[in-house]
């Protein structure tokens, strides 16, 4: 399928903390945001709240996929909405696969 088709945000608790194994685009705009529209968004944050650790891993980012075709406005909206995760505490889970 093509952008936003995949199933839905994964997620894995790992000895790290939460893991987000797969970010799809319509996914990491509403958590950027802040509004979980899905049992794993609202885990996501509730998570945050907590004070948890929550990772997001690099190869899990949909948008990624689409830098070579995406005009860049509308890539640089999903890379504004990756550093926005991070100022809200999620880290980029960096050397696994």
């Amino acid at each position: 399928g093509g952008p936003g088709t995949d199933s839905g945000m994964t997620l894995e608790r790992r000895r790290e903390g939460l893991v987000i194994t797969s970010l799809p685009l319509q996914d990491m705009a509403l958590l950027s945001l802040a509004v979980p529209l899905s049992p794993e968004g609202e885990a996501v944050l509730a998570a945050l709240l907590r004070g948890e650790k929550v990772f997001v891993l690099p190869q899990g980012l949909e948008y990624k996929r689409y830098r070579r075709t995406a005009p860049r406005g509308v890539y640089e909206k999903f890379t504004a909405m990756e550093r926005r995760l991070r100022e809200m505490g999620i880290g980029l889970l960096r050397g696994h696969t």
